[in-house]
């Protein structure tokens, strides 16, 4: 889908650690309904250009632009974009003494200031949307890792965001769970949803997602359709990780 101007673009994104230097001018676009693949090596980057993104990090140098919104400027407030674009970690990150469905509603309560009762009733409707119409009231202690990880798509649906973010939302997961979190995500693409995913789940990339960029060592090394990068990989790197990852 085309709009006047990309749901996200990042333009020469840098980023060091002292003296690591993780991000060494990434740049990318994605588009209203779009879902973008980053794939790479451990340590390429990937995290923390999600980070970048809804500011949990600020980069060193580079713009970032939201929907047409400068976000990097400084008079942008993070929580502002934190709003916008939603993020789904590899670690679940609930609050272990909230049932599921106040771990959903806890920005809606605390951030929009929605009364406990419409926000339950919110909470309800999208635990329903991921599959858990029978966990509402559970903590997270009780729940498989797949059920854990779905309770936190739908904290981040919460907030009604532009954009999500999933950083390896699979990876901390037990095989047998790891098909009912990609079926909520794919089911989100499929609604519209603008996503960038850090995912080694080639099934999904190829299935899902518009484009893919591959990271290596801060740097984007290749990039172009989903498909036509998984299949038909320009460079030599990108098709020793693509063999690699595909066994």
């Amino acid at each position: 889908m085309s709009s006047s101007h990309p749901m996200i673009k990042a333009e020469n994104i840098h980023k060091s650690y002292d003296s690591l230097r993780v991000l060494k001018g990434v740049s990318l676009s994605v588009d209203k309904g779009d879902v973008l693949v980053i794939v790479g090596p451990s340590g390429s980057g990937k995290s923390t250009l999600l980070r970048c993104i809804n500011l949990l990090v600020y980069p060193d140098s580079g713009s970032i632009w939201i929907d047409g919104i400068l976000t990097t400027h400084h008079e942008v407030r993070p929580e502002w974009v934190r709003e916008k674009v939603a993020m789904v970690f590899q670690s679940f990150n609930l609050f272990s003494h909230l049932r599921a469905v106040d771990n959903v509603t806890l920005g809606l309560r605390k951030i929009k200031g929605i009364n406990p009762e419409e926000a339950r009733e919110a909470g309800i409707h999208l635990l329903k949307s991921v599959g858990l119409e029978d966990k509402i009231d559970e903590y997270p202690a009780n729940l498989s890792g797949g059920q854990q990880q779905r309770v936190a798509i739908a904290r981040a649906l919460a907030m009604n965001p532009k954009v999500v973010l999933f950083d390896e939302p699979t990876s901390a997961l037990d095989p047998e769970f790891i098909s009912e979190v990609l079926d909520v995500m794919t089911r989100l693409a499929n609604e519209g949803m603008t996503m960038i995913v850090v995912t080694h789940e080639i099934g999904f990339a190829k299935g899902v997602a518009d484009h893919l960029v591959f990271l290596e060592g801060g740097r984007v090394l290749e990039e172009g359709g989903a498909r036509e990068v998984i299949e038909s990989p320009r460079r030599r790197r990108t098709q020793e990780f693509m063999s690699k990852i595909l066994g």
